[in-house]
């Protein structure tokens, strides 16, 4: 299991790893760049009047909105989502500002989806709310429903690539979360945690592992 996360998306300006600036691709391809987000956030509100978007938001091709009547789903100040994002929801998604999803990520909500502002979601991230019910024997197991609980993310979390996150968990501000790994508990502020199910490997500021 890889004990670091990978595959997070970016914005054109953002540093590339070990803090160094990102490529400088010229004038003209940084107004290339802007114009295309802007039209393409444009038609995206258009065609998708239940999704509020903050300013500079950028959504690129492809991504997927299914938002029933009366959910609530809003993103903050420039959020990226990237290729193949789907959304669906039922109950309301709420994403803080900056916070940038990799390619073909998944976010789905029955009841509520909180995410907080300037995190990182790998690509193929899945973060849903729900699951099937199949504590029953003597019924399938998609005659017997959803079961739903709420999820919350703090602030400044990173997610590795094809991570997924279930029902009913809290990630605190700060967390980091290894590629791959499975988030079925509560994981607390400034952690590193991996593995399926994931489990806290260490502290980001050194301190004593929790519990």
């Amino acid at each position: 299991m890889n004990s670091e996360p990978n595959g997070a998306g970016h914005r054109p300006d953002a540093p590339s790893a070990g803090g160094a600036p990102a490529p400088d691709f010229g004038t003209v391809s940084r107004v290339r760049g802007a114009l295309r987000r802007r039209i393409g956030l444009a038609v995206t509100r258009l065609r998708n009047g239940r999704v509020v978007f903050g300013p500079r938001c950028d959504v690129r091709p492809g991504a997927r909105f299914a938002v029933a009547r009366g959910a609530d789903v809003r993103f903050g100040t420039e959020c990226v989502l990237d290729h193949g994002f789907t959304l669906e929801s039922t109950g309301r998604i709420e994403v803080g500002a900056g916070t940038i999803f990799g390619h073909h990520c998944t976010v789905a909500s029955d009841r509520s989806v909180v995410i907080g502002s300037h995190c990182l979601f790998g690509e193929f991230t899945s973060i849903r709310d729900h699951d099937h019910a199949f504590e029953g024997s003597s019924a399938a197991i998609v005659d017997q429903g959803r079961a739903t609980a709420p999820v919350t993310i703090g602030d400044d979390v990173w997610v590795g690539a094809k991570a997924t996150i279930t029902r009913g968990v809290s990630i605190g501000s700060g967390a980091v979360v290894g590629a791959h790994a499975v988030v079925t508990h509560d994981l607390p502020a400034g952690c590193v945690a991996v593995g399926v199910p994931a489990r806290v490997l260490r502290m980001r500021d050194g301190g004593p592992v929790p519990g």
